[in-house]
């Protein structure tokens, strides 16, 4: 983008793409629900506001498979603060993945619970 309000319009147009993936994500159970919580991570390290994310980080950090889980970790430490509600629902998820057998997966819980407390 050359100018600043071309990027505005560049992000508010991806912004809105996101948005409706993450609804048609609901229907075809979320197949590419971690491209797009990593591309609200680009947004959000460009400044923008990212908050209609949260919950599809804690779709992603309840999901049986690592890439996902990863990414929704990685959402977790970037895209919430310890202010939002969000926080209350993680918690779950957090103790049964340091509960869990993975060894890798229990790394990811103890990084994101250092990051987030």
């Amino acid at each position: 983008c050359k100018t600043a309000a071309e990027e505005r319009q560049v992000i508010s147009r991806e912004c809105a793409a996101i948005r409706t993936a993450f609804a048609e994500d609901c229907k075809d159970q979320g197949q590419f629900r971690h491209r797009n919580v990593a591309k609200l991570l680009f947004i959000h390290m460009l400044g923008y506001s990212t908050s209609f994310g949260q919950m599809e980080c804690l779709k992603l950090i309840s999901s049986v498979k690592f890439p996902e889980k990863r990414v929704g970790y990685l959402g977790l430490t970037q895209l919430l603060d310890e202010n939002t509600e969000i926080l209350m629902l993680v918690t779950n998820s957090i103790k049964n993945d340091l509960l869990g057998h993975n060894q890798f997966v229990t790394g990811l819980a103890l990084c994101g619970l250092g990051n987030i407390a």
